[in-house]
């Protein structure tokens, strides 16, 4: 009985993945899409065994445009929780997941689509206001996020695409290190 409560244990735990994708923008206020069958998806992947998210999203970034591509900061955070259905149940659900987003910065061009050697990857630049239309609602919550985090200068936590808090989190007040001690307060500089 305990090893079985042991192997559910783990399992959860081996069935957990990372993802990346990144947000490339250009001057004018387009986003790159990548065709992925019939969706259009920012580029991304899934972070290897051994490889942290940002040396995942940075591979993404260079495979998708060209070998000196980097990435900067986190816009969004989001954990996923796997489908809690009959199929988890007996071992093949998808487990939970937390998927990074991160700015790949802001390219000049006129470009408005492109195919990949040998036409197997097909890419476009879309208007930022249009990008969320004919994805499903997870990514669009994403996105939309990371608009809302390029624009505040922060990082936007979502728990299933939904944001994990009402709003900004107030800076917690400044603590004294120690108690004012009677008699030392002069020489500590209080």
């Amino acid at each position: 009985m305990a090893a079985q409560g042991l192997s559910g244990f783990y399992g959860s735990v081996f069935r957990r993945s990372i993802t990346v994708q990144v947000l490339i923008r250009t001057r004018d206020h387009r986003v790159l899409l990548l065709r992925n069958g019939n969706a259009w998806e920012l580029p991304g992947g899934v972070v290897k065994g051994g490889e942290d998210p940002r040396s995942a999203a940075r591979r993404v970034a260079r495979a998708t445009l060209d070998p000196g591509s980097d990435v900067g900061r986190v816009l969004v955070l989001d954990y996923v929780q796997g489908s809690h259905g009959q199929g988890q149940a007996q071992g093949q659900g998808q487990g939970d997941s937390i998927a990074f987003l991160f700015d790949g910065g802001v390219l000049s061009t006129s470009v408005s689509a492109f195919t990949g050697a040998g036409g197997e990857r097909e890419a476009r630049f879309v208007p930022l206001m249009d990008w969320s239309r004919g994805t499903d609602e997870g990514h669009g919550r994403r996105w939309g996020a990371a608009v809302e985090a390029l624009e505040l200068g922060t990082v936007v936590e979502l728990v299933n695409g939904e944001p994990a808090s009402a709003g900004p989190v107030p800076a917690p007040l400044p603590r004294r290190m120690m108690p004012p001690l009677e008699g030392f307060s002069g020489i500590l500089g209080h």
